[in-house]
């Protein structure tokens, strides 16, 4: 046999292990998507965290039910479907159990401040999320938000203002957020946002704090905290967060 003949002996034979090679690997993957339609299958749907709704009307409103493909569920969408139905749910977290579990762990939100809109009073989350109108006698019992208005307010959805308070909205939210996340919201009184570029606070009823711009939020309450423990219980004044890493104190 020729050189030539060889050569072309071999190339066909290197085709067919290429084919042989695909093929097996297309069977492999069929094989396992088959295994995953027929096993995985939803049977048991498991609620943590739950308080204000019932497992049932969490599971319901995830939208998954029993036979449905575990590994085929779409993880963040069924958290946006539960989020958007409960207005009291603040965060969910849906994951998978093998073989046949869903877990979906919630954390609740409450209403945390007090603000106004084109139509009325609002209680809101930390999430600036419209939760439930106000009435009078929320007044006292809820953080009250000055400097921001909310346009045409709708129960269940994100505060909505105009064009020019977009910022502000923001910032309210990474202020109520921090404020929430040290549990300090029962010792601040109001949040003024009429300034997006210098928001200010009152807080344990003895203090007037401004933030400056909307950056280190955490950082700065931190210095905060540290601030107020080290002053003496009758002091009162403002506390000035708004310079670069450093807390100024001002005796009223």
């Amino acid at each position: 046999m020729s050189t030539k003949q060889k050569n072309k002996k071999k190339k066909s034979r290197g085709g067919g292990g290429f084919i042989f090679s695909t093929l097996s690997f297309i069977i492999i993957c069929a094989a396992l998507v088959f295994g995953m339609s027929v096993f995985f299958r939803v049977s048991n749907i498991q609620v943590v965290g739950a308080a204000r709704y019932t497992e049932s009307e969490i599971a319901e409103a995830s939208g998954i039910k029993n036979g449905d493909n575990l590994m085929f569920i779409n993880r963040e969408i069924t958290a946006e479907k539960i989020y958007t139905k409960l207005i009291y749910v603040g965060e969910v977290k849906v994951s998978r159990k093998l073989p046949n579990t869903v877990v979906i762990d919630v954390s609740e939100s409450g209403t945390v401040a007090r603000i106004e809109t084109d139509s009325g009073f609002w209680l809101i989350d930390k999430n600036c999320r419209l939760l439930e109108e106000s009435s009078i006698e929320d007044d006292e019992s809820h953080l009250k938000v000055l400097g921001i208005s909310g346009v045409k307010p709708k129960k269940g959805e994100t505060l909505n203002v105009s064009d020019e308070d977009k910022l502000k909205a923001q910032y309210l939210k990474d202020i109520l957020t921090s404020i929430v996340g040290r549990s300090m919201i029962a010792d601040v009184g109001s949040i003024d946002i009429s300034n997006a570029a210098n928001a200010e606070f009152s807080y344990k009823n003895r203090f007037k704090v401004k933030l400056g711009k909307n950056e280190n939020i955490d950082y700065k309450l931190e210095m905060l905290l540290g601030v107020a423990a080290e002053l003496e219980p009758e002091e009162t004044g403002t506390i000035d967060l708004s310079q670069s890493k450093k807390a100024q104190f001002s005796p009223y």
